[in-house]
């Protein structure tokens, strides 16, 4: 039996959500989402057309690249597409430095490019007229399947002179000053949409819905082009019925819509972050962001001398001293073991700990870690109301998914309380990523011709 002191429960009942509450923030969600695909302003959902007008069907064969570009690494795939399942791959990371992430648009084009030329000469492909797939998992303004205009960085990347210009041009102009090889272009994309062709590719047509939940929370999903009605498609030239539309939901809440369950300890890791009142959606269930709101409870419950026996962990009142990755490794264990806590007190440098301790320090993971799985799941289930679907897949992948033990089982759980009955769900684990899903998105536009 659980014996969490009276004080400690007083703060974790902010962090927990009822129903009622859910279901409220979940009909916000779907009404914003239901502005954002009739206007391009005042919604604080942006539901951003991609020009992907279709899923990969099976019948896609040849041999893909995949360029992927997020934070510090620089992925590049070769895809081979064959018809044998899973399909074969070959990947190379590379490293981005910090004087290209903070640099100019020249270097850090010309740097792809020279990964990319490297790359196909391991594999002989460099006179191989090879189709590419470019991930770029920055805000950008889309005006085609091949085109997309830089709004501003995230990720620890600031290089002025790209900002506003088409990213794909960027790289087209370095791929030509730079490379004696005929590859093209085919698409560019984010990593959602990636992600959603990839676990697409794996579980079928059914599976219309991607959602990453990583250092942020993004979604993307297949909609009919007449219900984005801001989007003129005669004037745009598009004539597919359908189109792959990202959400953008990280944005949700900039209109005050989450201000009554904001706590004192979101506020504060809000204050202290880059973005402050932006993409708050990542800051109450992103992996950047709940280690440092686990780190604000305990370090308020060690003011309080609720914990270690009233002894200071100055450790604590350190930004970032908590990852996430402790929030997995505790809730990794079983109840009642305490190896992970045990050691990661012992890196906090605390003088006096036990078992009190440990309990206190698990519930407070748990309780953070359901509260961001539950709006997740709210987000999800406006998703499905709106799209009316009687059966889906939804792909899930990214970081906190793939690494916190029990988020999975707690998203499930949350989705079906929050979801009619009438609509049938399953959540399937979306690890290929985005990578693969940008080759596959490139031979979809071949396909297709686009």
């Amino acid at each position: 039996m659980k014996v969490i002191p009276p004080e400690v429960e007083e703060y974790l009942q902010m962090f927990r959500l009822d129903r009622a509450k859910l279901q409220e923030i979940s009909e916000k969600v779907e009404q914003q989402m239901k502005l954002g695909l009739a206007q391009t302003k005042g919604s604080s959902i942006a539901m951003l057309p991609s020009y992907v007008p279709a899923l990969p069907d099976g019948t896609e064969r040849g041999k893909y690249v995949a360029i992927d570009l997020s934070g510090k690494n620089l992925r590049i795939m070769l895809l081979t597409l064959d018809g044998t399942d899973p399909p074969k791959h070959n990947t190379v990371n590379y490293i981005v430095a910090n004087h290209v992430m903070k640099g100019t648009g020249d270097q850090l084009f010309t740097f792809i490019v020279n990964c990319l030329q490297r790359f196909l000469q391991e594999f002989g492909l460099v006179d191989a007229n090879l189709p590419i797939g470019f991930v770029f998992s920055y805000p950008c303004e889309l005006l085609s399947i091949r085109s997309a205009r830089l709004l501003w960085w995230t990720k620890g990347f600031d290089i002025k002179d790209c900002l506003q210009k088409d990213v794909v041009a960027l790289l087209e102009e370095a791929l030509e000053m730079n490379m004696s090889t005929k590859v093209s272009i085919k698409a560019v994309m984010n990593d959602t949409v990636g992600q959603l062709a990839a676990a697409s590719h794996k579980y079928g047509p059914e599976c219309t819905i991607g959602v990453v939940i990583g250092y942020g929370c993004n979604s993307s999903y297949l909609e009919k082009t007449s219900r984005i009605t801001k989007f003129d498609a005669k004037a745009r030239g598009y004539d597919h019925e359908n189109m792959i539309v990202v959400t953008e939901w990280e944005e949700f809440g900039k209109h005050g819509e989450l201000d009554d369950i904001l706590t004192q300890f979101d506020r504060e890791v809000d204050a202290a972050s880059v973005h402050k009142g932006k993409q708050l959606i990542d800051k109450l269930c992103g992996a950047l962001y709940i280690g440092e709101v686990v780190r604000k409870v305990l370090s308020q419950l060690c003011l309080d001398r609720v914990l270690f026996e009233g002894t200071p962990c100055e450790k604590l009142d350190e930004e970032e001293s908590f990852p996430t990755k402790y929030i997995s490794e505790i809730l990794g264990e079983e109840e009642g073991v305490h190896k992970a806590c045990r050691r990661i007190c012992e890196e906090l440098e605390v003088e006096m700990h036990g078992t009190v301790d440990y309990l206190i320090i698990r519930e407070v993971c748990d309780v953070i870690s359901r509260r961001g799985a539950s709006i997740v799941a709210a987000a999800i289930s406006a998703l499905l109301r709106h799209l009316e679907l009687s059966s889906v897949k939804i792909g899930v992948g990214g970081a906190l998914i793939q690494f916190h033990p029990t988020y999975h089982q707690m998203l499930k759980e949350k989705l079906e309380e929050l979801t009619p009955i009438t609509m049938k769900f399953e959540l399937v684990p979306a690890d290929e990523g985005s990578c693969q899903g940008a080759a596959l998105i490139a031979a979809v536009a071949e396909r297709l011709q686009l």
